[in-house]
Protein backbone atom coordinates (compact mmCIF):
# COMPACT_ATOMS: atom_id res chain seq x y z
CA UNK A 1 0.00 0.00 0.00
CA UNK A 2 1.25 3.81 -1.02
CA UNK A 3 2.10 4.71 2.74
CA UNK A 4 4.23 7.64 1.17
CA UNK A 5 4.23 10.59 3.60
CA UNK A 6 3.16 10.22 7.27
CA UNK A 7 1.43 14.12 6.90
CA UNK A 8 -0.34 16.21 4.50
CA UNK A 9 1.63 19.01 3.79
CA UNK A 10 0.20 22.69 2.83
CA UNK A 11 2.54 25.07 2.04
CA UNK A 12 5.50 22.92 3.77
CA UNK A 13 3.55 22.80 6.84
CA UNK A 14 1.44 20.15 8.60
CA UNK A 15 -2.70 21.09 8.49
CA UNK A 16 -3.94 22.10 12.10
CA UNK A 17 -6.61 23.51 13.26
CA UNK A 18 -5.19 23.98 17.31
CA UNK A 19 -2.91 22.88 19.48
CA UNK A 20 -5.32 19.67 20.36
CA UNK A 21 -5.79 18.88 16.44
CA UNK A 22 -3.70 17.45 13.70
CA UNK A 23 -4.56 16.27 10.66
CA UNK A 24 -1.92 13.59 9.01
CA UNK A 25 -1.61 10.42 6.82
CA UNK A 26 -1.82 7.56 9.02
CA UNK A 27 1.60 5.02 9.41
CA UNK A 28 1.19 1.61 8.70
CA UNK A 29 1.78 0.88 12.10
CA UNK A 30 -1.05 2.76 13.01
CA UNK A 31 -3.83 0.59 10.67
CA UNK A 32 -4.94 -1.02 13.80
CA UNK A 33 -6.45 2.35 15.11
CA UNK A 34 -8.04 3.18 11.93
CA UNK A 35 -9.75 -0.39 11.72
CA UNK A 36 -11.00 -0.16 14.94
CA UNK A 37 -12.47 3.49 13.97
CA UNK A 38 -14.17 2.18 10.99
CA UNK A 39 -15.67 -0.53 12.93
CA UNK A 40 -17.12 1.73 15.35
CA UNK A 41 -18.16 4.77 13.56
CA UNK A 42 -21.74 4.39 11.50
CA UNK A 43 -19.80 5.78 7.83
CA UNK A 44 -17.16 3.03 8.41
CA UNK A 45 -17.68 0.04 5.54
CA UNK A 46 -15.87 -3.29 4.57
CA UNK A 47 -14.84 -0.92 2.05
CA UNK A 48 -12.90 0.93 4.46
CA UNK A 49 -10.58 -1.71 6.27
CA UNK A 50 -7.19 -1.88 5.54
CA UNK A 51 -7.29 -5.59 4.19
CA UNK A 52 -9.40 -3.45 2.02
CA UNK A 53 -7.25 -0.92 1.00
CA UNK A 54 -4.02 -3.37 0.51
CA UNK A 55 -6.28 -5.12 -1.58
CA UNK A 56 -6.89 -2.59 -4.58
CA UNK A 57 -3.49 -1.96 -4.41
CA UNK A 58 -2.39 1.87 -5.85
CA UNK A 59 -1.17 4.68 -3.77
CA UNK A 60 -3.64 4.61 -1.12
CA UNK A 61 -3.59 6.77 1.88
CA UNK A 62 -5.61 7.35 5.19
CA UNK A 63 -5.14 10.98 5.79
CA UNK A 64 -6.55 10.84 9.98
CA UNK A 65 -7.83 13.47 12.16
CA UNK A 66 -6.52 13.61 15.57
CA UNK A 67 -7.66 14.53 18.61
CA UNK A 68 -5.04 14.89 21.53
CA UNK A 69 -3.17 12.23 19.95
CA UNK A 70 -6.36 10.13 19.61
CA UNK A 71 -7.62 9.25 16.16
CA UNK A 72 -11.21 10.36 15.61
CA UNK A 73 -12.08 10.29 12.05
CA UNK A 74 -10.46 9.73 8.75
CA UNK A 75 -11.03 9.08 5.29
CA UNK A 76 -8.92 6.97 2.65
CA UNK A 77 -7.65 8.38 -0.36
CA UNK A 78 -6.37 7.07 -3.57
CA UNK A 79 -4.38 8.85 -6.21
CA UNK A 80 -3.50 7.75 -9.77
CA UNK A 81 -2.27 9.78 -12.93
CA UNK A 82 -4.16 10.56 -15.79
CA UNK A 83 -2.86 12.69 -18.66
CA UNK A 84 -0.20 13.69 -16.12
CA UNK A 85 -2.55 14.79 -13.98
CA UNK A 86 -2.98 13.39 -10.74
CA UNK A 87 -6.16 12.64 -9.65
CA UNK A 88 -7.64 11.90 -5.97
CA UNK A 89 -10.38 8.80 -6.96
CA UNK A 90 -11.68 5.68 -5.78
CA UNK A 91 -10.39 2.14 -6.83
CA UNK A 92 -12.63 0.14 -8.60
CA UNK A 93 -15.16 -1.82 -6.92
CA UNK A 94 -14.97 0.17 -4.12
CA UNK A 95 -18.74 1.62 -3.94
CA UNK A 96 -18.00 4.02 -0.71
CA UNK A 97 -15.44 5.81 1.36
CA UNK A 98 -16.25 9.28 2.49
CA UNK A 99 -14.90 10.49 6.20
CA UNK A 100 -15.45 7.94 8.42
CA UNK A 101 -15.95 10.03 12.11
CA UNK A 102 -16.06 8.16 15.19
CA UNK A 103 -19.76 7.95 17.12
CA UNK A 104 -20.65 11.23 18.14
CA UNK A 105 -22.77 11.27 21.26
CA UNK A 106 -24.53 14.06 23.65
CA UNK A 107 -26.69 16.87 22.54
CA UNK A 108 -27.80 17.34 18.83
CA UNK A 109 -26.36 21.07 18.72
CA UNK A 110 -23.11 19.86 20.13
CA UNK A 111 -23.13 16.83 17.76
CA UNK A 112 -23.40 18.22 14.79
CA UNK A 113 -20.92 21.39 15.67
CA UNK A 114 -18.60 18.56 16.21
CA UNK A 115 -19.34 16.76 12.88
CA UNK A 116 -19.45 20.17 11.13
CA UNK A 117 -15.77 21.22 12.70
CA UNK A 118 -14.28 17.67 11.25
CA UNK A 119 -15.82 17.73 8.14
CA UNK A 120 -14.28 21.66 7.33
CA UNK A 121 -10.87 20.29 8.53
CA UNK A 122 -11.22 17.67 5.76
CA UNK A 123 -12.63 19.93 3.12
CA UNK A 124 -9.71 22.23 3.46
CA UNK A 125 -7.17 20.01 3.59
CA UNK A 126 -8.45 18.32 0.28
CA UNK A 127 -9.69 21.59 -1.25
CA UNK A 128 -5.81 21.36 -2.86
CA UNK A 129 -6.19 18.82 -5.23
CA UNK A 130 -7.58 19.69 -8.78
CA UNK A 131 -9.69 16.53 -9.43
CA UNK A 132 -11.45 14.71 -6.43
CA UNK A 133 -14.15 12.46 -6.67
CA UNK A 134 -15.77 9.85 -3.91
CA UNK A 135 -18.53 8.17 -2.28
CA UNK A 136 -19.22 9.50 0.82
CA UNK A 137 -21.62 6.93 2.57
CA UNK A 138 -25.73 6.96 2.93
CA UNK A 139 -24.92 7.43 6.73
CA UNK A 140 -23.50 10.55 6.33
CA UNK A 141 -25.39 13.18 4.20
CA UNK A 142 -24.04 16.19 5.40
CA UNK A 143 -21.56 17.99 2.94
CA UNK A 144 -21.94 21.67 3.27
CA UNK A 145 -18.29 21.75 4.68
CA UNK A 146 -17.32 20.30 0.90
CA UNK A 147 -19.81 22.90 -0.68
CA UNK A 148 -18.24 26.35 1.41
CA UNK A 149 -14.78 24.51 0.14
CA UNK A 150 -15.63 24.44 -3.01
CA UNK A 151 -16.72 21.23 -3.91
CA UNK A 152 -19.72 19.94 -5.82
CA UNK A 153 -22.50 17.20 -5.14
CA UNK A 154 -24.69 14.68 -7.27
CA UNK A 155 -26.76 11.93 -5.76
CA UNK A 156 -26.71 8.55 -6.83
CA UNK A 157 -28.60 5.39 -5.10
CA UNK A 158 -28.43 2.22 -4.22
CA UNK A 159 -30.94 -0.45 -3.46
CA UNK A 160 -30.89 -2.68 0.13
CA UNK A 161 -32.99 -4.46 2.15
CA UNK A 162 -32.53 -2.67 5.28
CA UNK A 163 -33.99 -5.43 7.91
CA UNK A 164 -32.67 -8.94 7.27
CA UNK A 165 -33.95 -10.30 10.53
CA UNK A 166 -37.25 -11.38 9.49
CA UNK A 167 -36.60 -13.32 6.13
CA UNK A 168 -40.61 -14.38 6.07
CA UNK A 169 -41.46 -10.90 6.20
CA UNK A 170 -38.61 -10.47 3.20
CA UNK A 171 -39.99 -13.09 1.21
CA UNK A 172 -43.53 -11.30 1.46
CA UNK A 173 -41.87 -8.22 0.28
CA UNK A 174 -40.50 -9.83 -3.10
CA UNK A 175 -42.63 -8.70 -6.27
CA UNK A 176 -44.67 -12.05 -7.22
CA UNK A 177 -42.49 -12.90 -10.56
CA UNK A 178 -39.74 -12.92 -8.69
CA UNK A 179 -41.13 -16.17 -5.67
CA UNK A 180 -42.58 -17.73 -9.11
CA UNK A 181 -39.07 -17.75 -10.24
CA UNK A 182 -37.41 -19.07 -7.00
CA UNK A 183 -40.09 -21.92 -7.51
CA UNK A 184 -39.67 -22.40 -10.91
CA UNK A 185 -35.66 -22.79 -10.45
CA UNK A 186 -36.53 -25.35 -7.07
CA UNK A 187 -38.60 -27.24 -9.07
CA UNK A 188 -36.22 -27.52 -11.73
CA UNK A 189 -33.87 -28.75 -9.07
CA UNK A 190 -31.24 -25.99 -9.43
CA UNK A 191 -29.39 -25.81 -5.64
CA UNK A 192 -27.24 -23.05 -4.50
CA UNK A 193 -23.90 -23.29 -2.88
CA UNK A 194 -20.56 -21.63 -2.41
CA UNK A 195 -18.36 -22.25 -5.59
CA UNK A 196 -14.72 -21.49 -6.37
CA UNK A 197 -13.47 -18.45 -8.21
CA UNK A 198 -13.03 -20.02 -11.36
CA UNK A 199 -16.40 -20.98 -11.95
CA UNK A 200 -18.01 -17.66 -10.78
CA UNK A 201 -15.69 -15.69 -13.11
CA UNK A 202 -16.41 -17.98 -15.80
CA UNK A 203 -19.81 -16.44 -15.74
CA UNK A 204 -19.13 -12.97 -14.63
CA UNK A 205 -17.05 -12.71 -17.97
CA UNK A 206 -20.48 -14.21 -20.10
CA UNK A 207 -22.48 -11.61 -18.86
CA UNK A 208 -20.04 -8.78 -19.40
CA UNK A 209 -19.50 -10.19 -23.14
CA UNK A 210 -23.61 -10.35 -23.22
CA UNK A 211 -24.39 -6.69 -21.40
CA UNK A 212 -21.04 -4.80 -23.11
CA UNK A 213 -19.73 -6.61 -25.78
CA UNK A 214 -16.79 -5.85 -24.69
CA UNK A 215 -13.91 -7.13 -21.94
CA UNK A 216 -15.12 -7.03 -18.05
CA UNK A 217 -14.32 -3.14 -16.64
CA UNK A 218 -11.46 -5.07 -14.30
CA UNK A 219 -8.93 -7.73 -14.72
CA UNK A 220 -9.56 -11.10 -13.55
CA UNK A 221 -6.51 -10.58 -11.49
CA UNK A 222 -7.79 -7.51 -9.74
CA UNK A 223 -10.90 -9.30 -9.12
CA UNK A 224 -8.44 -12.57 -7.52
CA UNK A 225 -7.25 -10.29 -5.63
CA UNK A 226 -9.98 -8.46 -3.86
CA UNK A 227 -11.34 -12.03 -3.42
CA UNK A 228 -8.61 -13.57 -1.73
CA UNK A 229 -8.17 -10.84 0.39
CA UNK A 230 -11.87 -11.04 1.57
CA UNK A 231 -12.05 -14.48 2.20
CA UNK A 232 -8.91 -14.89 3.86
CA UNK A 233 -10.85 -11.94 6.64
CA UNK A 234 -13.58 -14.33 6.41
CA UNK A 235 -15.93 -11.20 4.47
CA UNK A 236 -16.71 -12.69 1.15
CA UNK A 237 -17.34 -15.50 -0.41
CA UNK A 238 -18.69 -16.56 -4.04
CA UNK A 239 -22.01 -18.61 -4.71
CA UNK A 240 -22.98 -20.69 -7.63
CA UNK A 241 -26.91 -21.76 -8.56
CA UNK A 242 -26.25 -25.01 -9.92
CA UNK A 243 -28.69 -27.14 -12.29
CA UNK A 244 -28.85 -31.01 -11.58
CA UNK A 245 -26.10 -31.49 -14.49
CA UNK A 246 -23.86 -29.12 -12.22
CA UNK A 247 -23.76 -26.41 -14.61
CA UNK A 248 -23.54 -22.93 -13.33
CA UNK A 249 -26.81 -20.70 -14.04
CA UNK A 250 -25.61 -18.05 -12.13
CA UNK A 251 -23.21 -17.31 -9.68
CA UNK A 252 -22.40 -14.03 -7.55
CA UNK A 253 -19.64 -12.64 -5.49
CA UNK A 254 -20.80 -11.74 -1.80
CA UNK A 255 -18.79 -9.40 0.58
CA UNK A 256 -19.56 -7.97 4.05
CA UNK A 257 -18.65 -7.13 7.56
CA UNK A 258 -21.53 -6.87 10.51
CA UNK A 259 -23.37 -3.64 9.28
CA UNK A 260 -24.09 -4.61 5.95
CA UNK A 261 -23.47 -7.33 2.92
CA UNK A 262 -22.98 -5.93 -0.68
CA UNK A 263 -23.83 -8.11 -3.65
CA UNK A 264 -20.73 -6.97 -5.01
CA UNK A 265 -20.41 -8.84 -8.68
CA UNK A 266 -22.94 -11.16 -10.78
CA UNK A 267 -24.20 -12.45 -13.24
CA UNK A 268 -25.89 -15.48 -15.23
CA UNK A 269 -25.59 -17.93 -18.20
CA UNK A 270 -27.24 -16.00 -21.13
CA UNK A 271 -28.45 -19.30 -22.43
CA UNK A 272 -29.86 -20.28 -19.18
CA UNK A 273 -31.59 -17.03 -18.46
CA UNK A 274 -34.76 -18.53 -17.93
CA UNK A 275 -34.36 -21.32 -15.36
CA UNK A 276 -34.96 -18.99 -12.39
CA UNK A 277 -31.64 -19.48 -11.16
CA UNK A 278 -30.75 -15.89 -10.50
CA UNK A 279 -33.70 -15.10 -8.34
CA UNK A 280 -32.76 -18.54 -6.14
CA UNK A 281 -29.38 -17.27 -5.79
CA UNK A 282 -30.28 -13.70 -4.83
CA UNK A 283 -32.53 -15.41 -2.40
CA UNK A 284 -29.75 -17.97 -0.96
CA UNK A 285 -27.53 -14.85 -0.77
CA UNK A 286 -29.75 -11.97 1.58
CA UNK A 287 -30.45 -15.83 3.83
CA UNK A 288 -26.91 -16.13 4.16
CA UNK A 289 -26.42 -12.36 4.60
CA UNK A 290 -29.02 -12.02 7.16
CA UNK A 291 -26.66 -14.48 9.65
CA UNK A 292 -23.61 -12.00 9.05
CA UNK A 293 -25.00 -8.20 8.73
CA UNK A 294 -28.16 -6.21 9.27
CA UNK A 295 -28.34 -4.54 5.86
CA UNK A 296 -28.24 -6.10 2.48
CA UNK A 297 -27.00 -3.73 -0.39
CA UNK A 298 -27.83 -4.85 -4.00
CA UNK A 299 -25.29 -1.59 -4.86
CA UNK A 300 -27.96 -0.42 -7.13
CA UNK A 301 -27.26 0.11 -11.27
CA UNK A 302 -27.62 2.64 -13.65
CA UNK A 303 -28.75 -0.21 -16.09
CA UNK A 304 -32.68 0.07 -15.87
CA UNK A 305 -33.75 -3.72 -16.66
CA UNK A 306 -31.16 -4.41 -13.30
CA UNK A 307 -32.06 -2.05 -11.43
CA UNK A 308 -36.20 -2.65 -12.07
CA UNK A 309 -34.75 -6.44 -11.21
CA UNK A 310 -33.28 -5.32 -8.09
CA UNK A 311 -36.12 -3.18 -7.00
CA UNK A 312 -38.43 -6.66 -7.44
CA UNK A 313 -37.11 -8.13 -4.11
CA UNK A 314 -38.52 -5.00 -2.37
CA UNK A 315 -35.39 -3.25 -2.08
CA UNK A 316 -35.12 0.30 -0.83
CA UNK A 317 -34.09 3.43 -2.42
CA UNK A 318 -31.48 4.30 -0.46
CA UNK A 319 -29.46 8.25 -1.28
CA UNK A 320 -25.91 9.27 -1.08
CA UNK A 321 -23.44 11.65 -2.30
CA UNK A 322 -20.73 11.72 -5.20
CA UNK A 323 -18.41 14.82 -3.94
CA UNK A 324 -16.40 16.39 -6.58
CA UNK A 325 -13.92 19.16 -7.59
CA UNK A 326 -12.74 19.20 -11.15
CA UNK A 327 -11.05 22.04 -13.09
CA UNK A 328 -13.04 23.98 -15.08
CA UNK A 329 -12.40 22.63 -18.43
CA UNK A 330 -12.90 18.90 -17.19
CA UNK A 331 -16.64 20.05 -16.41
CA UNK A 332 -17.03 21.39 -19.76
CA UNK A 333 -15.84 18.67 -21.38
CA UNK A 334 -18.43 16.05 -19.03
CA UNK A 335 -21.31 18.31 -20.35
CA UNK A 336 -20.83 17.98 -23.94
CA UNK A 337 -20.56 14.43 -23.95
CA UNK A 338 -23.80 14.37 -21.11
CA UNK A 339 -21.99 13.11 -18.37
Amino acid sequence: MGWLSTEIEHDGAILKRNMDDTLRCLKEEELSLWDALVKASPQGSVYCYSWWLNAVGGDVRVLGYFKKDRLIAGIPLYFKKKMGITICTMPKLTQTWGVVIEPLSGKRVKAGSKEMSILRNFADALASHKVFIQNFSPNLQNWLPFYWCGFKQTTVFTYVIDVLADLKEIWKGFRENIRTDIRKAQKQNVTVDQCSFEDAFYVFEKTWQRQEGSKPPYTKEYLLRVYSAAKHNKSGECFAARGSDKHVHAAAFLIWDSKRAYYLVGGGDPDLRNSGATSLLIWHLIQFAAQRSKIFDFEGSIIEPIERFFRAFGAKQIPYNTIYKLPWYVEIIQSVRGK
